[in-house]
Parts: structure tokens; sequence; C-alpha cells
């Protein structure tokens, strides 16, 4: 659905985007993370076609951007990361606009602003909405149109918490009328919620790209495992020790410790073939804010 080839953005002196390259397939959604400056934005720009690369090529639904532009952009639901809209105009009158423009029937426009958790706001001026009610409104524009691919640059960044459970519902509703959808955002827990893939992107360049498992088995960060066994004993811990558990200690029932993701199930395994009886237990994988501070702290100067 959108592949970028080798993309290079200068601008004069610096570098913004430097040999980017990855492809997005129909139905996914793919978020991107970095830092500030990482050249995030300039890359969701490019993708849809307000600003043109240095070198290489961007492909939408195998049309190459910087040549069919027009077409593409009617493919596409944007929402920027600085929004604007006419201040005189109310929320309806500004869904209304571009719902003409986008040939969009009438009768879709109030479902749109309840999608968003606005259309009790249908009636007021641009001017007089929060930041929070703003981006809901940047977020129905994007959707008025049902496109079939949507493209956020931290379409989260000033939702209370209200919006944002409406948010993630709209990107899941999305995600299984089999949009294609690319999005940025600072909130990871987000991202580590509705991605399929995430790429992390330092000073220009992709240094890592995987699902959330594949960039936690290539960090080999231990998961936290902890397990209520009715029959505790020491053999137990000793057996959890053998298998590669890390800081592990008993207390009471509850046997806890770290493991590499690929041997928690080895520990559950074994405690059961010794005759061990398993209430319970439940992990902790490394989130995705531990695996980003991973990956960057090393890259942050290059």
């Amino acid at each position: 659905m959108i592949k970028v080839e080798d993309l290079v953005k200068n601008y004069g002196n610096v570098n913004a985007i430097r040999g980017v390259s990855f492809e997005i397939e129909k139905g996914e959604t793919f978020a991107m993370v970095g830092p500030n400056g990482a050249g995030k934005t300039t890359l969701l720009n490019a993708i849809v076609g307000l600003i043109y690369p240095s070198s290489g090529r961007i492909f939408v639904d195998t049309m190459e951007v910087t040549k069919n532009a027009k077409e593409i952009k009617k493919r596409i639901g944007y929402v920027p990361q600085r929004i604007s809209f006419h201040e005189n105009l109310s929320v309806f009158e500004v869904i209304q606009f571009y719902g003409a423009l986008r040939g969009v029937d009438s009768t879709r426009l109030e479902n749109v602003l309840s999608s968003v958790g606005i259309l009790g706001q249908r009636n007021k001026k641009v001017g007089a909405l929060s930041g929070g009610m703003l981006q809901r409104l940047a977020l129905a524009q994007a959707v008025i149109s049902d496109p079939p691919i949507l493209i956020l640059d931290e379409p989260t960044i000033s939702l209370d918490p209200e919006g944002r459970v409406a948010f993630k519902r709209l990107i899941r509703e999305e995600k299984k009328k089999g949009k294609t959808i690319l999005l940025s955002s600072h909130i990871l827990s987000y991202i580590e919620e509705l991605a399929d893939r995430i790429a992390i992107l330092v000073q220009g360049k992709i240094i890592a790209l995987d699902t959330l498992d594949g960039l936690r088995t290539k960090l080999k960060l231990n998961s936290v495992l902890e397990i209520v066994i009715e029959n505790m004993n020491p053999y137990a811990l000793k057996l959890a020790q053998d298998l590669g558990a890390i800081e592990a200690a008993i207390n009471g029932r509850k046997l806890s410790f770290f493991i590499s993701p690929e041997n928690k199930t080895n520990v559950i395994k074994a405690l059961l073939e010794n005759g061990f009886n398993i209430q319970d237990f439940w992990t902790e994988n490394p989130s995705l804010e531990e695996i980003f501070i991973k990956y960057t702290e090393g890259n942050s100067n290059s």
C-alpha cells in the first residue's frame, strides 16, 4: 500500500531524512516513534505529498507520489501535527465544508462527529474550542470521506482521557474496515496497543523496525514472571534458576523472577512436570518505552 525507497530530504546542510526505506501493507497499522527532531513529521509530509524529497521515491497504491500527488491525496485522510481551521466557522460548518470538498453525502456528517465525540459541540465556533476538541475535529475531517489510508501525525497530542479512549476506538474501527493506518505519537502506550509494526526513527534514520514482540526479542529484554504454586517448596526456585531465571525469590506461595521471553514457557512446563500445582501466573513484558530507550540511548548523537 505504501512503499518508501531510499528517501532523503535535506534542508540546506540539515539532513532531515537519511536514506529511509520501508513498506506498509494494506490493512496494517504502522507506527513511527522517535525523539523530537527525528524526522517523523518530515517523512509523513513527504508521503502525503506536501513536500518533495531530495532523492528517493515514495509509492502509494503503486503510484509514485511526486507524479500523482492529486490522485493520491484523494485516498488519504491526514491529521497534521499543527491544526488550523477558520475560527469563525462552527464545528458543523467545518465538517460540512470538508464533506462537500470530498463529495460526501451529508447524512454521514453527524455520524462522523459522533464517532470522535464532538457532536455535542456541533454549533460551537472553532475559535472557542479547547485544544482537545480541535484535535477531535481534525480526526473527523480525516475520516469524513472514508479514505483507505489514514496518516496521523501526533493525533492524541491535545486529547483528554475521554478523547484518547474515543481515538483508540476510532482507530480499531477503521482497522476493522481494512484501512491502512500510519501514525506517529509520543504516547508510547497507545502505539503499544494499536500498532502491528513499529519503526524507531532517530536522526533521520530508521534504527529498528519490527513488531513489538520482535523488538523485545532482538534486544533480549527479560520479562517479569510471577507464579502462584499451591505446593510451594525451594526446589521450584532451583528449577527456575536452572532455566535462566534472574533475581528469583519465593514469597509465600508466589515465585517471582526475571526471565527471557523464550524461556517463560520452559519454566512453567518444568514446574508442572515436577509435580508442582500452578494455581495462577502472570507476566509483565518490557514496555515500548523501555524498548525505545534501549534502542535510542546509543544512537542519539549518530
